[in-house]
């Protein structure tokens, strides 16, 4: 039997793009619910972090292809990330059309990548962390609670950009 990711397991799936130039586009694909579960974004969702034009080129060309059975759509999980900071960089990702969630997307500095166990467990890439929220007031919520956890040290660099109100 033949099938193709992008007519079973990611047949439903929208891409948020970067709010700023210097960060990633994610595609999340809202895993059908016969493979869904914990260990997805609100139990449902799988984010796909693409940094580059040539990445997204590859991964519909991934999802496309034809194979015996389904496998994750991991292809991008495991490869090193381009964008370096020694800064900790968070982003709200609005969500472009209705019923889809908000993303908030950190990427971490080598030096707190390090500190975990395991870090190709613990960050996409090398270097990501991606949460998902149903609606503002959770995002803004675990906004607040991440800038809390940081700390004033960590947390001096930190500015709102205003930006057109998404849909949830």
């Amino acid at each position: 039997m033949s099938m193709r990711l992008i007519d079973q397991l990611a047949a439903e799936r929208i891409y948020y793009h970067r709010p700023l130039p210097t960060l990633p586009d994610i595609l999340l694909i809202d895993v059908p619910p016969g493979f869904s579960g914990e260990g997805l974004a609100l139990g449902r969702y799988y984010p796909v972090i693409l940094e580059t034009l040539a990445e997204i080129h590859e991964f519909e060309a991934f999802l496309c292809e034809r194979r015996t059975e389904l496998i994750s759509p991991s292809l991008l999980d495991r490869r090193p990330s381009v964008l370096r900071t020694d800064d900790i960089v968070f982003a709200r990702y609005l969500p472009p059309a209705p019923g889809w969630p908000w993303l908030h997307l950190c990427c971490w500095p080598r030096h707190y990548t390090m500190m975990a166990p395991d870090p190709g467990e613990t960050f996409a890439r090398g270097a990501y962390t991606i949460d998902a929220f149903a609606n503002a007031g959770d995002i803004n919520a675990a906004e607040r609670r991440f800038l809390a956890t940081l700390g004033p040290s960590e947390a001096r660099h930190v500015r709102s950009i205003p930006s057109v109100a998404g849909h949830a």
